[in-house]
């Protein structure tokens, strides 16, 4: 259970978020939107962790996020897979070393990195491209391994941060069924995104966030009625 209690985030004299509140099941998909500077990626950041809230708290499951220290703060990220807009690989490392590099640090053992390395990869299909290096990788096969990446600790919880906006409309319809696949396999989604078909396609919970607060909270079906631009 994700939950945001009069969630407020301000720099200085400026609210980025504004006493959001609102309750996430386990095994929800559920994208955010809105216009640029709405406050979706502030949003993203407190469920990661990344900044605090300035206000109010957010919890996921046991963990009141606002609260942890960076010990704690390691710990929980495990649970959570997290992919963004950019990618964020390793340039000197193969797709198998970029996700691999994920258990390397927690200290797993050789055998388990490569068995669960080697089931994640093929979740996102890659297989066929394993050791080439992300300069030689297409934006979907790019993404395509940060999922895999976030995916390899088996979280409970996916974010996605834009993690489409970088590609063609194919690959990206890609992702977002391997998120949904995901999804359906028990993990919870949270999808901040600028694209309306995308959002209207899945057909599932959207939160809409403008100005900072959080406008609407559609609980199926999509979001049809747009009143201003979603893109960023």
């Amino acid at each position: 259970m994700i939950i945001f209690e009069n969630a407020t985030k301000k720099y200085g004299d400026h609210t980025v978020l504004d006493r959001v509140n609102c309750e996430i099941g386990g095994g929800e998909f559920v994208s955010v939107v809105g216009p640029s500077g709405a406050g979706k990626t502030t949003f993203v950041n407190l469920l990661t962790g990344a900044i605090h809230p300035t206000e109010g708290k957010v919890s996921v499951d046991n963990y009141q996020i606002n609260q942890l220290d960076e010990i704690s703060r390691a710990l929980y990220l495990r649970k959570v897979g997290v992919i963004f807009q950019d990618y964020k690989l390793l340039p000197k490392k193969t797709v198998f070393e970029n996700i691999a590099f994920a258990l390397e640090v927690c200290g797993d053992a050789s055998s388990l990195i490569r068995k669960r390395t080697d089931e994640v990869i093929e979740i996102v299909g890659l297989t066929h491209r394993r050791n080439a290096f992300p300069a030689n990788l297409s934006g979907g096969e790019c993404q395509r391994t940060a999922l895999a990446r976030a995916l390899v600790h088996e979280p409970a919880l996916i974010i996605g941060d834009e993690p489409t906006g970088n590609l063609d409309p194919q690959s990206g319809e890609e992702i977002i069924n391997l998120l949904l696949d995901v999804n359906k396999a028990g993990a919870t989604v949270i999808l901040a995104t600028h694209d309306r078909d995308t959002v209207n396609r899945i057909q599932k919970r959207v939160i809409r966030i403008e100005n900072g607060k959080l406008i609407s909270d559609l609980k199926s079906g999509g979001y049809h009625h747009e009143p201003e631009s979603m893109a960023d």
